[in-house]
C-alpha cells in the first residue's frame, strides 16, 4: 500500500467519527505541527538574516535545543539540530504512532500527547505513562505473579533475618 492509499484510509477513519477523541487529537496534532513548522521557518529566516538561531521554539525537545545552543551562530549546529528534530519525529513515528496503529491503540492521542503534551502529568513523564500503558499486560502479569506467590507463602516459615535475636540485658549501675 502506497502513501496515498494509507492517507485516504486514515482520512476516512478520522471522518467516520468512530473515535471522536482520535479526531480531536489529530486536529490538535495538526495545529501544533503547523505551529512548530512555522516557528522553525521564522527562526531559520531570522538566522539567515541575523546570523544567530534562537532556541526559544515551542515544543522542541531539549536535546535539539542543546545541540543548537552549542553554537547558535553556526550552520553546522543548526543543521544538526534540524536533523535531530527529524530523528525525534522518526523515533516517535516508529515507537508510538506505528506501534499503536499495529496494536489498535489510540495512535493520534498518544502521538500528540508525547510530542506536544505537557512534559509531565502529575510529575510523571508522558513517555513513561505511554510505556506503562503499552506494557500493561506484562506489568499486571508480573504483579499478579507476585500476589499469587504471596498467597501461597507459608506464614509459619521464618527467614533467617526474621528470627529473633537474643535480647542483651544491660546492667544498670545504681549508686
Amino acid at each position: 500500500m502506497n502513501l496515498k492509499e494509507q492517507f485516504l484510509i486514515e482520512r476516512n477513519d478520522l471522518k467516520q467519527g468512530k473515535r471522536p477523541y482520535e479526531t480531536a487529537a489529530f486536529i490538535i496534532f495538526a495545529i501544533m505541527l503547523l505551529q512548530q513548522l512555522a516557528y522553525w521557518g521564522l527562526h531559520l529566516f531570522r538566522f539567515i538574516k541575523n546570523g544567530w538561531m534562537s532556541t526559544n521554539l515551542p515544543s522542541t525537545p531539549g536535546f535539539v535545543i542543546r545541540i543548537i545552543t552549542l553554537d547558535n551562530t553556526s550552520w553546522l549546529y543548526v543543521i544538526l539540530g534540524i536533523l535531530g528534530l527529524a530523528l525525534w519525529y522518526g523515533i516517535i513515528f516508529v515507537l508510538v504512532f506505528d506501534y499503536c496503529n499495529r496494536k489498535g491503540y489510540a495512535k493520534w492521542v498518544w502521538t500528540t500527547l508525547i510530542l506536544f503534551g505537557p512534559a509531565t502529568i502529575i510529575l510523571i513523564p508522558t513517555y513513561l505513562l505511554y510505556a506503562i500503558y503499552v506494557f500493561r499486560p506484562y506489568v499486571f502479569r508480573f504483579i499478579r505473579r507476585g500476589v499469587d506467590e504471596y498467597k501461597m507463602f507459608n506464614g509459619n516459615y521464618r527467614f533467617g533475618e526474621d528470627k529473633e535475636e537474643p535480647a542483651h540485658e544491660q546492667v544498670q549501675k545504681t549508686e
